[in-house]
């Protein structure tokens, strides 16, 4: 199947983030807006959801994320992503962000689960503007160990490439995860763990050198593996996390956006 989503959000001073534009085409889906966070009332929490059971070989899904100026937003998926056995074409999706002046955007997709033989490829584009700030993340299941299927898939493939709003580069990073070759070799890199996890950052009104040390010290004091680092070009904060919980994953998380948010006043002095 060739699924769309093209979301626009929508935001403004004193205004609740709303759903400005939105075109979908099956299995993807995507929830109306809603506002749970107390604490952060104009906030839109939206769900990307699918009506197919998983991601099947052959499929090509593309999600276009447009977070407009003045917007803040929290975006998921409604449950993993399960990645099917793949016999002939490997499926693939395509993800561009773009992050418009003074915005806000969170995009943390539940985790993904490849089953035993699949084959997955994804490549993400990210454009933001320099007074704005996006939280993306990647979490990398090394199978459906219920059935015994740890490292039984054959290749994950993930691109991402950020930019600024002059189209300048920012950082490319790229993780080829191919077990049907080395198995044991990714067993070790997993550091026997059973959940690989990458966030990004992407911001350049954060102090960065602060936020790095901040991360490090919280997964320290949880003692979770896992480690921070700077991005080149002053782009943000890179943190690649082991885990055998999806749930410890995720607690992690959202530990590192209360940071980021509450460093926010700085964000909000940054865009006037």
């Amino acid at each position: 199947m060739e699924g769309l989503a093209q979301l626009e959000i929508e935001g403004g001073k004193d205004c609740k983030t709303v759903i400005k534009n939105l075109i979908v085409k099956p299995p993807l889906l995507i929830q109306k807006a809603m506002y749970p966070d107390a604490n952060n009332p104009s906030t839109a929490h939206i769900y990307i959801m699918s009506s197919a059971c998983g991601i099947l070989q052959g499929d090509r899904l593309k999600i276009d994320i447009k977070a407009s100026q003045s917007s803040n937003g929290y975006i998921t998926t409604q449950s993993a992503t399960k990645i099917y056995k793949t016999e002939n074409q490997a499926p693939s999706q395509l993800i561009n962000i773009l992050v418009e002046k003074g915005s806000y955007l969170e995009f943390i997709p539940k985790q993904i689960i490849p089953h035993k033989s699949a084959e997955f490829y994804q490549k993400v584009n990210i454009k933001i503007d320099q007074s704005s700030t996006l939280v993306y993340s990647e979490n990398i299941s090394c199978g459906r160990i219920a059935h015994g299927e740890e490292f039984d898939f054959n290749s994950l493939i993930f691109r991402t490439n950020a930019f600024n709003e002059k189209n300048e580069i920012l950082f490319s990073d790229a993780i080829n995860i191919e077990p049907k070759k080395r198995k044991a070799v990714f067993e070790n890199l997993y550091g026997k763990k059973k959940i690989f996890s990458t966030i990004y950052i992407v911001s350049k009104v954060l102090d960065n050198e602060d936020l790095d040390n901040e991360i490090n010290s919280l997964l320290q004091s949880i003692q979770i593996t896992g480690g921070a680092s700077q991005l080149p070009n002053n782009a943000g904060i890179l943190i690649r996390i082991l885990s055998d919980s999806i749930d410890e994953i995720e607690k992690t998380t959202i530990k590192i956006t209360n940071i980021i948010k509450s460093k926010k006043s700085s964000i909000v002095e940054v865009t006037k």
